[in-house]
């Protein structure tokens, strides 16, 4: 029964289906329509409720400003390692090495050489290299009775700078002379190398003498103590205990400086000297000196041994080495 009861319906429904265009739609299509219009309305509004409901909730805070977990502020503490370390103090003797030894302030080479418009004769290089052809002339008695031509990389001898002019003579001939413009030459970078030579030569014997000083000092706490009392004073520099001092000077005993560059004079007395050259008594005398050089005028002082009546030497007070 149930059989039958399925055939049927299968069968009821195939025949619509079969019957529905051509017999049934022009009846019921309108209806079926409406129907179908219905179901995707009520499909398309459950839809768009959904994506307006997703949309906002996308929209919304992912969690409310209160509840929000606060973000701690930067430590601005600075670290131990970040902080500069104080500089020590400095203790008596590396006051008294500073003073005997300064470090030198030493002027700008464009300030010395006035911007290149005076520059010390004693500046010059030897000879610099031109950068262009330069024609030399020998002149005698105002008429000019031979030529040359220098190509660029020649070296010549500079005689007279003015200005931005360069006056060179030629090496083979001191008499052939020319001028070129003085940046066709390497003239002021010579000067300027000598200058950069001289500065970090200057200060590097400065800390080389320091060190050595320190080191005596540091050996013999007697040397250091004596050369505390002694820098109490100095005196008149026309006592005649000096003469035999300033006769060694005249002769150029000593090589770095000159007689009129001593500038105070002490006499000391008898001392004991632990260098590794002068060892004994001796009476010594004190100089300070105001040394001239092509880039300023710097201090020093020397110590002059004096035994039996005559000059034995020259030393460094502190370091104790000679000085010719």
């Amino acid at each position: 029964m149930k059989k039958f009861l399925f055939l049927l319906i299968v069968v009821a429904i195939g025949a619509g289906w079969y019957f529905y265009d051509p017999y049934l739609k022009p009846y019921v299509g309108s209806y079926v329509e409406q129907a179908r219009k219905a179901v995707e309305k009520d499909g398309d509004e459950t839809s768009s409720q959904g994506e307006k409901k997703v949309v906002e909730k996308l929209n919304e805070d992912p969690a409310p400003k209160d509840k929000m977990p606060t973000q701690k502020p930067a430590d601005k503490r600075v670290s131990r390692s970040d902080k500069k370390p104080k500089a020590l103090p400095l203790s008596d003797m590396d006051k008294l090495l500073a003073k005997r030894y300064p470090m030198p302030d030493i002027k700008p080479l464009i300030e010395i050489v006035d911007n290149w418009n005076r520059v010390p004769i004693k500046a010059y290089p030897k000879q610099v290299t031109i950068k262009q052809r330069v024609a030399f002339q020998l002149i005698v008695e105002g008429k000019a009775i031979g030529a040359s031509v220098a190509v660029p990389g020649t070296f010549v001898t500079p005689l007279r700078l003015d200005g931005e002019t360069l006056q060179v003579a030629s090496l083979a001939n001191r008499t052939m002379k020319s001028q070129l413009p003085v940046d066709q030459t390497n003239f002021k970078e010579l000067v300027q190398k000598r200058y950069d030579d001289f500065v970090v030569k200057t200060r590097n014997q400065v800390s080389s003498n320091r060190a050595k000083a320190k080191k005596n000092l540091t050996a013999d706490p007697e040397v250091f103590k004596n050369f505390g009392k002694a820098e109490k004073g100095w005196d008149d520099p026309n006592d005649p205990r000096f003469e035999l001092v300033k006769s060694s000077l005249a002769k150029g005993d000593v090589k770095a400086v000159q007689l009129g560059e001593a500038k105070q004079f002490r006499w000391n007395g008898s001392e004991k000297i632990n260098g590794d050259l002068y060892r004994g008594t001796y009476d010594t005398v004190s100089v300070k000196f105001e040394v001239k050089t092509i880039f300023g005028v710097f201090p020093n002082e020397f110590k002059c041994l004096l035994q039996a009546g005559r000059v034995v030497g020259w030393i460094d007070p502190l370091t104790l080495e000679e000085k010719i």
